[in-house]
């Protein structure tokens, strides 16, 4: 599995993405960041584009790394420079279910994310920008856009791991224990 140097997984909000990026980073002895890292600074303040960017560049300009999530503001750094991308492509039912069991923990445990801040029943359900009104948002548009650049012609140099459920998944996991 030479491909898995540089990383890149995509997918819905909640479908896993940081929690295989870490379980990734372990079995592989890889620095794995979410891009909402380089993103969000504390009391939930965007970067702006240039800091944003200049932070990934940094980070992407390393050997072997994962990174996970979609922001399109770094896709040029990100997709370019990795071996291959893992699709997170599950159900809507599924990305739902793991939304809401995330926002009930995240809420009630007040764990702490990326530069102090941390996510609330509200920002998570009640805001206008709400994460499960950008997950229905987001969901179809993000399947189709990722479905077009897994054949495009731009990315043929990536390996595209792609998942439609979770045991895919699973199987895949136990593929790299094997192999090591």
């Amino acid at each position: 599995m030479q491909d898995l140097q540089r990383i890149v997984i995509i997918g819905s909000s909640s479908s896993g993405k940081t929690t295989l990026g870490t379980l990734l980073s372990k079995k592989l002895s890889i620095e794995h960041k979410e891009l909402d890292y380089f993103f969000w600074k504390p009391n939930w303040q965007e970067s702006d584009l240039e800091e944003f960017r200049e932070r990934v560049d940094i980070f992407t300009q390393k050997e072997r790394w994962i990174v996970d999530g979609n922001f399109t503001q770094v896709r040029d750094l990100t997709w370019k420079r990795a071996t291959s991308i893992i699709w997170l492509d599950f159900s809507l039912p599924i990305i739902l279910k793991r939304f809401f069991i995330r926002a009930i923990t995240r809420s009630l445990s007040g764990k702490v994310l990326w530069h102090g801040n941390v996510e609330t029943f509200k920002n998570n359900l009640f805001s206008r920008n709400s994460l499960l009104i950008w997950i229905l948002k987001t969901f179809y548009k993000n399947k189709k856009k990722f479905l077009t650049y897994k054949d495009s012609d731009e990315f043929s140099h990536l390996r595209f791991y792609h998942f439609k459920h979770p045991r895919e998944l699973k199987d895949f996991l136990n593929l790299i224990d094997q192999r090591k």
